[in-house]
């Protein structure tokens, strides 16, 4: 008997994978703050490198602070300093912002977050962590 229901088989349903484009970015010199060159020209890396970029570029953008981005886009690690939290507190919200930071933003390129440290010396928030990639691990110190 049919139903005025809408049900769909399961076994049915065709569903579409899309394959992750590849990851590239223009080179970058994190020593000098510029884009490295190749016979006087910029050039792209792709994979584990752009991703490393990005990454990067994420965390040294202070989220909602510049109208050219997107309000989902950059970091919220700023609300940690100066506020005397303890801490554990301030491990277990850097953390999560970093997490949040790259959920929002990477989340298709950087499928997990590990051995996250947190210290914070003389007035500087210092994050070091490792993203698993599609194209391996990337170490990250912000």
């Amino acid at each position: 008997m049919d139903s005025i229901f809408p049900f769909t088989d399961p076994q049915e349903m065709e569903i579409e994978e899309t394959e992750l484009p590849m990851a590239r970015e223009w080179a970058w010199d994190f020593e000098k703050l510029d884009f490295k060159l190749k016979d006087g020209k910029m050039y792209q890396v792709e994979g584990k490198e752009a991703v490393k970029i990005w990454l990067w570029k994420l965390f040294m953008t202070a989220r909602y602070r510049q109208v050219i981005f997107d309000w989902d886009y950059g970091h919220e690690l700023e609300n940690l300093i100066g506020q005397g939290y303890t801490q554990g507190y301030l491990n277990s919200e850097a953390e999560r912002y970093v997490r949040e930071a790259i959920e929002y933003n990477l989340k298709d390129y950087v499928t997990d977050v590990r051995n996250v440290e947190v210290s914070f010396d003389e007035g500087t928030l210092t994050i070091e962590f490792t993203a698993i990639t599609p194209y391996g691990e990337v170490e990250v110190r912000v």
